[in-house]
């Protein structure tokens, strides 16, 4: 197995990255899908978002005017990924082209459907559920053409994280432009494995099979409630057992309603509230996590390794690289999914400040969750700053991590230390940060660090959101 992490050789593995770990051997079986995508709110899936929605709307339009060169000119620029590593493919990936004769094949099928003629179809996410010929490698497909640009953002800033070396890349496919509702022409900087270029892509933004799938919104909710309407209506497929129980059996009504997609588009039109509840359930899912996509993980006897590993790492200058590159492995592997596409020593007031590692906060409960809502605080993103010093933290390095905060980016932050001489003078110093309204910074040590990789080895992660919240209240109360 040939691991992005092992080729380029980095420490860690698929818990400690914010990208999956492909194999660039073959196809990792995950799809990258619009759904999971669409339904976050941090920033970078909101991009996401725009562009996916930006092209449909443009082929719905085109669709309508019955503008067939708009449509099929916005159709044949795609083609079946292989940089990105992901679908069904056997042994080395190999896209092909799809060219004007399957954008044709795919405009047919959109123009045909009863989804499109009803107006149904407002997303890509749902084109899979409704359109005949759509699968949920063409939607991830689609998908992965459409936030190419994004993706090559993404890859640059996680090779820089880790220090993988880039390279100038033509020819690889379009890219979509929103503001101009059209593919153009871009060259992109990306590694390269055996000379072809990869596209990482956020673990977050990937599932094991797509978010809305056709054949599972069929047997778990159009075939139950049609099972449910006929035993209420005492219809004719209700059969009664000896023990004069009433019964409708599920193969009974597969058969009368076979799966036709245009048929699934008409019980979703007269049942909006049925696929309303079919999106909210597969939203609350959330993220996959690292031992999804490694069934051999063991985060438990991982977690003891990322403690015993910090503990020897020396204090200095000399070993700040390595203390820093392992800190961000912990925060990774502690904080996902709240806490995700970290950007190492991000340029700050137009490059005149620097920061060790920022992360997005895509938080959607928990402690990172308030830190995002509170009015004090509104942290859409979080500082971190690592100080491997032998010395005492003292009021510079408190001062520098305030000086990170601003109105677009919030105002908390963590900074992580090996020890404090004197906690009671530095819990002090942050308080006083906030009270003068400067905000928040909680300041980890590696005793703290190590009690919340603890809780992930005794199977108590949870309370990694109560540790925190004490801390927080420890310079607020």
């Amino acid at each position: 197995m040939a691991r992005f992490s092992k080729v380029f050789k980095l420490s860690g593995n698929q818990s400690t990255f914010d990208f999956v770990d492909i194999d660039l051997s073959k196809d990792t079986r995950l799809y990258l899908d619009p759904y999971a995508i669409q339904i976050r709110e941090d920033e970078w899936s909101a991009k996401c978002a725009d562009h996916i929605r930006s092209f449909f709307v443009e082929v719905l339009a085109a669709l309508r005017n019955e503008n067939d060169y708009r449509v099929i000119h916005l159709l044949s620029q795609l083609h079946e990924p292989n940089e990105t590593y992901l679908g069904q493919s056997r042994g080395k990936p190999s896209g092909r082209g799809w060219g004007n004769d399957k954008a044709a094949l795919l405009t047919g099928a959109l123009r045909n459907s009863r989804a499109f003629n009803t107006g149904l179809i407002s997303d890509i996410s749902e084109a899979e559920l409704f359109i005949r010929g759509v699968g949920p490698d063409m939607i991830s497909d689609l998908t992965t053409n459409i936030l190419r640009g994004l993706l090559a953002e993404y890859t640059t800033q996680q090779c820089d994280l880790h220090g993988v070396t880039l390279h100038r890349t033509n020819g690889l496919g379009p890219i979509w432009n929103p503001a101009r509702r059209d593919w153009e022409a871009l060259a992109l900087m990306l590694p390269r494995h055996a000379q072809r270029p990869i596209l990482l892509v956020p673990k977050f933004s990937v599932r094991l099979r797509l978010s809305l799938d056709s054949q599972e919104f069929y047997n778990k909710h159009m075939v139950e409630f049609l099972r449910s309407e006929y035993l209420q209506a005492g219809a004719a497929l209700v059969e009664t057992l000896k023990n004069k129980k009433k019964v409708v059996y599920k193969y009974k009504v597969e058969e009368r309603h076979p799966l036709i997609k245009d048929d699934l588009a008409a019980f979703a039109a007269e049942h909006p509230e049925i696929l309303r509840l079919y999106k909210q359930l597969k939203g609350a899912a959330g993220p996959l996590g690292s031992e999804d996509i490694d069934k051999f993980f063991n985060e438990r006897e991982y977690a003891l390794l990322l403690a015993n590993a910090l503990a020897g790492i020396p204090t200095g200058n000399k070993d700040a690289t390595k203390y820093h590159d392992h800190a961000l492995a912990i925060c990774t592997f502690l904080f996902y999914p709240h806490l995700i596409t970290p950007v190492k020593e991000a340029e700050l007031h137009e490059g005149r400040k620097r920061l060790d590692i920022r992360f997005s906060n895509a938080a959607d409960s928990g402690f990172f969750y308030k830190m995002i809502v509170s009015n004090q605080t509104r942290a859409m993103s979080v500082p971190v700053e690592c100080k491997n010093y032998q010395k005492q933290i003292a009021n510079p390095e408190l001062d520098q991590l305030a000086g990170r905060f601003g109105h677009q980016r919030g105002f908390f932050g963590l900074l992580l230390c090996r020890s404090m001489d004197d906690r009671k003078a530095i819990i002090k110093r942050c308080r006083d940060t906030a009270n003068d309204q400067r905000g928040y910074m909680l300041v980890l040590e590696d005793v703290d660090l190590v009690a919340l990789l603890n809780y992930v080895a005794e199977g108590r992660r949870g309370e990694i959101g109560t540790f925190l919240d004490a801390r927080f209240a420890e310079i607020t109360g």
